[in-house]
């Protein structure tokens, strides 16, 4: 049915005679006496055709037809004048009028003009849908082909890229960024473009909490920050939350309702599309495994490898990679047989796999030799598996029987991207020098794995009769004899500048001594360090006036006459390895001192157990 037809004219007879002859044809006629009450009308209600005088006080037709148009170009307009000069009527069509009649007006004339402008009217309303509808289909056309593209691939690393791409196209942002849900349960950021700075992006967060309701809802919901309008999204499949996206600096200035739609369709696809990737991950680990111990291969490896070396550029992120040699595989295989030799590998293998997360990756490069790669994982990080990797290997039932008969000479070694490298090649050659560096350490060459804290340190020492240590350009050095009484000072001093300069590297620092003071240069270097130190920093000895520091933890050992005797600083960060030990007597001051990685992780290790320590 037509809408609406508006009349207006300030002659109330023509408005009654118009109205009537308009009724009585089936239209349904609303009249108004000037131009500026019409305007009115029309800003309440659209009219397919207004039919309305040329000479009106204040708006006069011509006026009102072109203020009209201003608001909708198409409007059907229908000029009425007393005037029958051909001038006139010119006038009219000029100003945008769809036909000019002259009063008196014939019925069947004002029928027919009527009738042809609600017939255009019609026409192009049929037309703008016909359009819209049309752009509609194409949209959805293209939102379906873009679904369809996201569950089409499998590699995981593509497609998270794709789906911030994707999702910034339809709904007109300048910049996304990406959390998807990890083996712990925690949204890590996996992608991001465009404007953002990834400093200010949370590398994890928590479903729970503050975030909790929102996704439970699996609505896409708008937000604001200081700088931009910001729209997230949640990727939810069967119910389970997979990811969320954040959409950022829209074309714009703002997101519309059909932007949170479109996301929403696009969204439910690819968290099916991250699903089905993970899935066929799975998949392509279990062919690509080695069947005795089920390592991944090596080609594996290096493809997963390239892939994390992409990311890390990319995004500005580190991992580590960690190589272990079973030094003296060969003669286990030819002392006790090929089938110790395998057991003594799957069961390092076993005992890896038990403290790994699922996003690592061990693979066998041979017999004898093993690769792992942790993403997120900084230097320090990957000393501290290191450690734990070696515990690990020797509590495994099978290497422990194995061991019974013949110990294994396990050596593990680690690289940091892009800190020691950045391809795989570099990275590979620095875990093997440090594989190196450890087979020439004192802890090997003096066989100290075995040692309790105290014997360690006292065959450290030594005294001024003990034979000199053994020497190897391969390892880093070490030193017993006489040392400046103020060296032990000295070095607090030092390594608290250090820790000032770089708060943000992470490490371990034990100071033992017999009395743990305030005056200690340690403690006074670190007075106004930043509450984010990332350092651990430990005073171990009796307890005197240090009751309470920003940046150390007292460890209060009363009565432990070894301590008492004793002066040590054992330092292990990412960027230096550093031990001194030394012993105060009536003459010179007897020490050791070595930045050996190996004797200085050794010490820490046997310290923690000895007074029952928290590791790292």
């Amino acid at each position: 049915m037509a809408g609406p037809i508006l009349v207006v004219d300030d002659d109330l007879f023509f408005r009654q005679l118009a109205s009537d002859m308009l009724a009585r044809h089936g239209h349904r006629v609303v009249s108004v006496e000037n131009g500026t009450a019409a305007l009115e009308e029309a800003a309440r209600t659209p009219f397919d055709l207004v039919i309305t005088d040329v000479v009106m006080p204040g708006v006069d037709g011509f006026a009102l037809t072109a203020r009209l148009r201003e608001r909708d170009p198409d409007q059907e307009v229908i000029l009425v004048s007393q005037r029958t000069d051909i001038k006139g009527s010119e006038m009219a069509l000029r100003s945008g009028a769809a036909d000019c009649l002259a009063k008196p007006v014939d019925e069947a004339d004002l029928v027919l003009a009527v009738d042809r402008a609600l017939e255009r009217a019609a026409l192009r309303k049929e037309r703008a849908q016909l359009r819209d509808e049309n752009m509609e289909f194409a949209r959805f056309h293209n939102l379906h082909q873009r679904c369809l593209e996201l569950i089409s691939q499998s590699d995981l690393e593509w497609l998270q890229e794709r789906i911030i791409s994707e999702l910034s196209a339809v709904c007109d942002a300048q910049s996304a960024a990406l959390w998807v849900l990890d083996d712990r349960g925690d949204l890590v950021l996996r992608a991001y473009r465009g404007l953002l700075d990834k400093q200010f992006l949370a590398e994890r967060m928590s479903p729970e909490g503050p975030l909790a309701s929102r996704l439970k809802d699996a609505q896409p919901w708008f937000a604001r920050d200081e700088r931009s309008a910001v729209l997230y999204v949640p990727l939810m499949a069967t119910g389970e939350i997979v990811g969320l996206a954040q959409l950022s600096d829209p074309l714009a200035g703002d997101f519309r309702q059909e932007h949170s739609r479109d996301a929403r369709v696009l969204a439910d696809f690819a968290a099916v599309g991250v699903k089905n990737g993970r899935r066929m991950m799975a998949l392509q680990r279990l062919g690509l495994r080695d069947r005795e111990t089920a390592a991944y291969n090596l080609s594996y490896f290096t493809d997963y490898a390239s892939k994390e070396i992409y990311k890390a550029r990319r995004y500005g992120r580190t991992f580590s990679l960690l190589t272990f040699s079973i030094d003296n595989l060969p003669l286990v295989r030819v002392r006790q047989g090929a089938a110790d030799a395998k057991k003594a590998v799957r069961g390092i293998i076993k005992a890896l796999s038990k403290i790994i997360r699922d996003s690592d990756v061990i693979a066998k490069a041979s017999d004898q030799e093993f690769y792992l790669l942790l993403p997120e994982t900084d230097f320090f990080g990957a000393m501290m598996f290191v450690r734990r990797a070696v515990a690990a290997v020797r509590e495994e039932p099978e290497v422990q029987d194995v061991e019974q008969r013949l110990p294994l000479a396990l050596v593990g070694g680690a690289s940091t991207f892009p800190k020691d490298g950045e391809d795989f090649d570099e990275l590979v050659h620095r875990c093997r020098r440090r594989m190196d560096e450890r087979r020439a350490s004192l802890q090997r060459r003096l066989m100290l794995d075995g040692l309790p804290f105290w014997d360690e340190v006292d065959l450290l020492l030594g005294t001024p009769n003990s034979p000199k240590l053994p020497v190897d350009e391969r390892a880093e050095p070490s030193r017993r004899g006489k040392v400046a009484d103020v060296l032990f000072d000295e070095l607090q001093a030092e390594i608290a500048r250090e820790l000032m300069r770089d708060p943000g590297s992470r490490g371990l620092l034990y100071v033992g001594g017999p009395e743990i003071r305030s005056d200690l240069p340690i403690a006074a270097g670190l007075e106004s360090a930043p509450p984010d130190l990332s350092s651990r920093i430990y005073l171990l000895g009796r307890r005197m006036d240090l009751e309470s520091h920003p940046a150390l933890t007292p460890v209060f050992l009363e009565g432990d006459e070894r301590v008492a005797r004793h002066e040590f600083i054992l330092w292990l960060s990412e960027s230096a390895a550093y031990a001194l030990i030394q012993r105060r007597g009536r003459g010179a001051t007897w020490g050791f001192h070595t930045s050996d990685t190996a004797v200085v992780d050794g010490l820490i290790s046997k310290l923690q157990a000895e007074y029952d320590l928290q590791p790292y």
